[in-house]
């Protein structure tokens, strides 16, 4: 059942033996139990992924409950549902601006402290369900890709269906300095983990599961090991394959993980499914979609990694909606800071100024404080680092001229829109030049959204008419699908194909 096999990496970017790999120096907490945050109030912005806006559908005064919708989108847009991870009364709805520019409507709700769940939000005591039932749970929870793109999951899927994937991935390999919330997910939820990605499978339609993971990290490898033996008996026909590859940053990437499995330079526009004929999904995103099959339970809340430089590494499980500012009230070690606080990872996230009225939404895997530095600023040396080190192979120091001197066709012509914005280049620039913010926006707003991977028609078709307010119901999926459908879970049974 268990396979494995050894891949070197992508070409250049950068690897673990950095002053910034937190693993060879001290690890983060490793609490007896991972500790919740019950925040006393949430913002919940009704955009958190990559679409369109939810709309509100509570009024201010409204009671809430945990897990009950509190947005939902218009029929035949690109949305996901959002919920309440506390229960209490709504206090405002207004328009907020995140640290990323989008701007959208808000429900402000404050906490009553008595935890009280939504009727909907129970275990499943029967889990024989369709596939296309697994599918509308997934999209009535409200789950997108956690490792940061923001995806809807139900998207992703229709997708690998309607192009016949043929391999389902799971991604571990959470690479970015600092980050460990996935590799807690996997340490505490091993069993969801894997149960997950079987569910999943068989949503694809695929039986080949394979796990890509850092060599390294041993512990993870044990306990997802672990975990497959005890879940064996209750699914059958699907094979499991560990894939090793070396600790390189940004391995997770989904072009980088093409170009290190199949060898394969993805252009803009095109994607895993339809080029490499794989699936893949963040190891957190599939601990929610079976959280959401098994407890009935939507994306309400997730793993965030709290670290600063003065060595406190933490991660605690937060509601989405958790202001910033009360993350830190609950880390020892961490109050109100004049230090920069970085919404996001250490290389790719951004700077926050207000903590107390931004968020964390579905996509924040890590918050981040570091020193205000002063501008240290030199000119390019042309020492030709930032080339070494850009995973795109783009010529950073180049377009970060041509860019600030308004040069936007000569830019173009050397593959400006190509940046993926990893920070890979600012990080080993000597001369401290902001080369990846640069670029990295230029080449955000070049891009059309018709080339994203997952804007097609026939994405959307899974995201139509969502008008269902709790976890559990899925006749508007059901309805979308007609034709034989006997795939069930836990899965026995399966006929080849």
């Amino acid at each position: 059942m268990l396979a494995g096999r050894h891949i070197y990496s992508f070409y250049r970017g950068f690897g673990s033996d950095n002053d910034l790999d937190f693993s060879r120096r001290s690890s983060f907490d490793r609490d007896v139990m991972l500790e919740r945050i019950y925040p006393r109030r949430i913002i919940l912005p009704m955009r958190q992924h990559y679409g369109e806006n939810c709309v509100p559908v509570v009024k201010v005064g409204e009671s809430v409950t945990i897990g009950q919708c509190v947005g939902a989108p218009n029929p035949g847009t690109m949305a996901v549902t959002v919920h309440s991870g506390i229960s209490g009364k709504v206090k405002d709805i207004r328009p907020i601006v995140l640290p990323d520019g989008v701007m959208c409507d808000a429900v402000f709700i404050e906490g009553d402290n008595k935890r009280t769940y939504h009727p909907s939000v129970r275990p499943r005591n029967n889990v024989n369900i369709s596939a296309t039932s697994v599918m509308g749970i997934i999209r009535d929870a409200g789950i997108v890709g956690l490792g940061g793109e923001g995806t809807p999951t139900v998207a992703k899927i229709n997708r690998a269906k309607r192009l016949k994937v043929k391999e389902l991935l799971i991604n571990c390999l959470q690479s970015e300095p600092y980050a460990a919330s996935d590799y807690l997910t996997l340490s505490e939820y091993a069993d969801y983990v894997i149960m997950g990605a079987v569910a999943l499978a068989g949503a694809c339609g695929v039986h080949v599961i394979n796990i890509l993971i850092s060599k390294d990290h041993k512990y993870e490898i044990s306990t997802l090991r672990t975990a497959m033996e005890r879940t064996s008996t209750r699914y059958s026909g699907y094979v499991f394959n560990f894939i090793y590859l070396k600790q390189r940053y940004p391995q997770g990437y989904y072009r980088m993980v093409a170009k290190a499995l199949y060898d394969v330079n993805l252009e803009e526009g095109e994607c895993l499914e339809d080029i490499c004929h794989a699936v893949m999904f963040n190891c957190s995103t599939v601990y929610a979609c079976w959280n959401a099959i098994a407890e009935s339970m939507p994306l309400v809340s997730r793993v965030i990694s709290i670290s600063t430089e003065e060595g406190i590494k933490h991660n605690v499980v937060a509601p989405v909606g958790t202001p910033v500012s009360e993350l830190f009230e609950n880390v020892n070690g961490i109050s109100s800071t004049s230090k920069r606080v970085i919404w996001g990872n250490c290389l790719t996230g951004i700077e926050l100024t207000d903590p107390d009225n931004t968020p964390i939404i579905k996509t924040t895997s890590g918050i981040c404080v570091i020193t205000r530095q002063e501008d240290l600023r030199a000119p390019c040396s042309l020492c030709g680092r930032c080339q070494d080190a850009c995973p795109m192979g783009l010529e950073p120091n180049m377009l970060y001229g041509l860019i600030g001197a308004g040069k936007d066709k000569a830019a173009d012509k050397i593959h400006a829109d190509r940046c993926i914005g990893c920070g890979a280049c600012s990080y080993v620039c000597p001369s401290y030049l902001n080369l990846a913010s640069v670029i990295g926006e230029y080449a955000s707003a070049k891009r059309k959204t018709v080339s994203f991977p997952f804007s097609s028609v026939g994405d959307r078709r899974w995201l139509d008419d969502v008008t269902l307010l709790s976890a559990d119901s899925v006749k508007v999926a059901e309805n979308l699908k007609k034709k034989d459908d006997s795939l069930t879970l836990p899965f026995e049974g399966w006929e080849n194909r």
